[in-house]
């Protein structure tokens, strides 16, 4: 009894507290592949980009909202076209990761990611296609300040579409105090 839950435990990679056995080696755990991610797909809140524009004029506004809702119907379109393939190069990047952490082969994670990304370089260039014709739009509708807003929303939107890097917490202290003037 003894020897079976001792081979459960070391199946299950649970070491003290709770940690994972590549955690307690200083591996790092990679975040899971997300295909539609990986090609950008993005969606606006047409509400949220007003409010960060700053637009005051009722025409503008319905004119904003339409561009968007056109630009979001479209990746909704190339979405649902795709979602198979999406889905596919998901579990094959799954598989792949796994075979090449049992073999602990590090040359092939990066190769994995860069082979994924090649099947859907497709599907990337439609995306991007559908964010130029958004901009292009947007482009005729708002001021250059206006514009200015608009792009550094959408590049901050863009980058958390990037997976993130898991931090080593081990070994580092909390920050002293806070924010300055509390």
């Amino acid at each position: 009894m003894l020897l079976m839950t001792s081979s459960i435990v070391a199946q299950r990679g649970q070491g003290k507290g709770g940690r994972s056995q590549n955690q307690m080696h200083g591996e790092r755990e990679l975040p899971k592949f997300n295909a539609e991610n990986a090609v950008g797909i993005l969606k606006y809140d047409y509400e949220r980009v007003l409010k960060k524009t700053k637009l005051k004029k009722v025409k503008k506004k319905s004119k904003v909202a339409k561009i968007i809702s056109d630009y979001n119907h479209t990746i909704a379109e190339i979405t649902f076209l795709h979602s198979d393939e999406l889905r596919a190069t998901e579990n094959y990047v799954a598989i792949k990761r796994a075979e090449a952490k049992a073999n602990r082969d590090r040359d092939a994670m990066h190769y994995i990611q860069s082979e994924a990304m090649e099947q859907l370089i497709h599907i990337k260039h439609k995306v991007h296609k559908a964010e130029r014709v958004l901009n292009d739009k947007l482009t005729l509708v708002f001021s250059e300040k206006q514009y200015h807003k608009w792009s550094r929303l959408q590049r901050k939107r863009k980058e958390n579409l990037k997976p993130k890097r898991p931090n080593n917490l081990e070994g580092r202290r909390p920050q002293q105090g806070g924010p300055r003037g509390r």
